[in-house]
């Protein structure tokens, strides 16, 4: 009987190419089934990966000088000759109305406005597309301009409530004719067309 032999395998030992090949078919085997049951979750991994790296390589955007930033519907500041209290608010109110309007849809119909001093009689101008508009639609534009006009007039404080609106008169451009008019108990009046004869 022959004795038996051991051999002494150490851990520093590399390993056989065979096993390494096994190894490495082994992951991606292992890979492969997981790609194949839950190929979702995989290409939701890729797309976060190529955002993760391409929001890495990004710069960051230009810092603001805090001083160079234009502050926006900040109305500008009345004339000097205007008398105090009301006057002032009036001319914040056009400001602010005045710019809704000439940003709205009938930026291209709207010119701009007039006011008095207690904000309760207004004069808005239009242009000459005013001509060109079916008489629907110039009573859409005059309801607008006095409601905007009253909405803000109230947010300012300088109306209570819109019945203290007298009247808001719509003037065309540029003979600056009346073309119609709003007041609280009558509503939207057209004025119809002059005819020459």
């Amino acid at each position: 009987m022959e004795p038996e032999t051991h051999k002494n395998v150490t851990p520093d030992q590399p390993t056989s190419p065979q096993s390494s090949r096994g190894y490495f078919s082994a992951i991606v085997s292992g890979l492969m089934t997981g790609v194949r049951k839950a190929p979702v979750v995989v290409v939701f991994f890729l797309i976060a990966l190529v955002l993760y790296y391409q929001r890495s390589f990004q710069e960051p955007p230009p810092a603001l000088n805090p001083l160079n930033v234009k502050a926006e519907g900040v109305a500008p500041k009345p004339p000097p000759e205007l008398p105090q209290g009301a006057a002032a608010l009036v001319w914040n109110c056009i400001h602010q109305v005045d710019t809704t309007l000439s940003n709205g849809l009938w930026a291209d119909v709207y010119y701009g406005m007039e006011a008095s001093f207690d904000g309760k009689l207004v004069v808005a101008k239009v242009t000459e597309k005013w001509k060109e508009l079916s008489d629907d639609k110039r009573q859409t534009i005059v309801k607008l301009i006095a409601d905007t006009w009253i909405e803000n007039a109230k947010m300012l404080k300088i109306f209570t409530s819109g019945d203290e609106m007298q009247k808001v008169e719509i003037k065309q451009l540029p003979s600056e004719e009346s073309v119609a008019s709003w007041k609280p108990a009558t509503g939207v009046q057209l004025v119809p067309p002059h005819t020459e004869a």
